[in-house]
């Protein structure tokens, strides 16, 4: 009996450790771009988070903030269609397949400092919460600040890499950022592919398809073998 308890026991430790590793939130790498290889948002990539001009494609909108200066904080969550969500408000999300039917299921999201030569802006915190959990985060404070081609429309710095993959279509998605220490415009957060358009998936009667046919070419030329011998 005290055998059995102690398998139970075990059992139900394991299961409570694989909960808690399952649910945790996978670390994004912060880097910094030297050129202007990733941008520009207003016509290349779809903003989630900004104060300026954005030129999104159809149906996928973002949170369009007022920047008010020099503030302690800005909490700011994404929304679409495109509206202007109050801070720590959160917005409408996205789904899994507007997301990717734009940039793929791998992408990563850029920032575009605004702060004229201020080394003291801070990105405290930015988050992927899918589904109302948090699947990928960034954890500061880490000063982006003091970039030389700030407000240009460009990324300064890259958050990555972001997978939805295994993901259904209709999950939710909400991109979460907090930072602070800006004074001058307003910060953009753009998200931008790191693995090309999506791949298309056949059926599996396209797969089918696919292996009769190389059958059949794998006949003709066992025929043609024979009759050349």
């Amino acid at each position: 009996m005290r055998n059995k308890l102690k398998l139970a026991g075990l059992a139900l430790a394991v299961t409570f450790a694989w909960a808690g590793a399952a649910s945790a939130a996978t670390a994004l790498t912060l880097t910094p771009i030297a050129d202007h290889s990733v941008g520009p948002q207003s016509t290349s990539a779809p903003c989630i988070i900004a104060g300026t001009n954005c030129s999104n494609p159809a149906g996928f909108g973002f949170n369009d903030f007022t920047s008010n200066g020099s503030l302690s904080a800005y909490n700011m969550y994404s929304t679409t269609p495109t509206a202007v969500v109050a801070d720590s408000v959160l917005g409408t999300p996205y789904t899994v397949g507007q997301i990717t039917g734009i940039v793929g299921t791998s992408f990563a999201v850029a920032i575009d400092v605004n702060t004229t030569g201020a080394a003291s802006e801070t990105l405290n915190l930015f988050e992927v919460i899918v589904n109302g959990s948090v699947l990928y985060n960034y954890v500061g404070p880490t000063i982006i600040g003091g970039v030389s081609n700030n407000g240009n429309g460009y990324g300064d710095w890259t958050l990555g890499n972001i997978s939805l993959a295994g993901l259904d279509s209709n999950d939710t998605v909400l991109f979460h950022a907090n930072w602070s220490g800006a004074t001058d415009g307003a910060e953009s957060f753009f998200l931008f592919s790191a693995g090309g358009p999506p791949t298309a998936v056949p059926e599996p009667e396209t797969y089918a398809m696919l292996l009769a046919g190389l059958g059949m070419m794998g006949f003709v030329a066992r025929r043609r073998k024979q009759k050349a011998a």
